[in-house]
């Protein structure tokens, strides 16, 4: 026989309200712990990382070139590198260019003898350039003569051509000689750049091109004036490279049978003409 259950009081309608406010006051107490937990929690910031990534992109964007400089500047930087490959393209040519004469003839001069190409006269004998880089050469020269970068750098390549020395005897009035010496001397051109300096101005002056300019007669006088003289002798030289063979035998490269002297120039100082005397006018009678 089953036991039946106990029947459960009944409850008033005070007593049922009051449960409810019995019950309803824990979870009032819970919301109001769970707004002050958001209060009181502290707002959360980025990360470290983040903000130094985002700074250096603010003030990229912010300093950044605009468009038309960036052209500009690359425009610049091309024109540069023209020049700067044009200056040794155009002197590169010089050594295969031939002159401008009929297929099978040679050049030839007034004794009928055969002149070999290195002493052609460009002026008589003009050689068949490349229309580019005589075009390129001759219309940027002002800008690479004035940053110096019109060399071939024929002194720094892998083969050297052989080198050229001005030596120099500086007489007085009466013919005795009071100075000598040679363009470049390392003894006296010191720093190494301005020995550089003196053997490019000698280069410069056995370069066909600058042929009846007068280069030697400005040398004359720079040395004249520099040594007070009357006359002065400039006889140009060139030195020969000595070859593989020669150096594995122990010869020096200053050798005496490495120099050649090509030619003798003879300058005077000018003098001023005499003023000519003006005569006294004749009383007539």
């Amino acid at each position: 026989m089953s036991k039946d259950r106990p029947p459960v009081p009944p409850q008033s309608a005070s007593g049922m309200a009051g449960g409810e406010r019995r019950a309803a006051a824990p979870s009032a107490a819970t919301g109001a712990a769970s707004s002050a937990e958001r209060k009181a929690a502290p707002v959360s910031s980025p990360p470290a990382e983040t903000k130094a990534k985002a700074k250096p992109r603010a003030a990229a964007a912010g300093s950044g070139w605009g468009l038309l400089p960036r052209i500009a500047v690359s425009l610049l930087a091309a024109f540069h590198v023209l020049a700067a490959f044009t200056a040794p393209w155009y002197i590169q040519l010089r050594p295969i260019l031939r002159p401008a004469l009929p297929p099978g003839t040679v050049p030839r001069d007034a004794q009928g003898r055969e002149i070999p190409l290195e002493q052609l006269d460009p002026q008589q004998f003009p050689p068949i350039q490349p229309v580019l880089p005589r075009a390129l050469a001759y219309g940027l020269r002002h800008y690479t003569n004035l940053l110096y970068i019109n060399n071939g750098y024929d002194f720094f390549s892998p083969d050297p051509s052989v080198s050229h020395i001005i030596r120099y005897e500086v007489f007085d009035q009466s013919a005795q000689k009071i100075a000598e010496g040679k363009l470049p001397d390392r003894r006296d051109h010191w720093p190494r750049l301005f020995y550089h300096r003196h053997m490019m101005l000698v280069e410069q002056s056995r370069d066909p091109a600058m042929e009846g300019r007068g280069w030697e007669n400005a040398i004359a006088r720079e040395l004249l004036e520099k040594h007070e003289g009357d006359a002065i002798r400039l006889t140009m030289v060139r030195h020969h490279l000595l070859a593989p063979q020669q150096v594995m035998a122990g010869e020096r490269l200053d050798a005496p049978a490495t120099y050649e002297d090509l030619g003798v120039l003879e300058y005077r100082r000018p003098r001023a003409a005499a003023a000519p005397s003006e005569e006294l006018p004749r009383g007539g009678s």
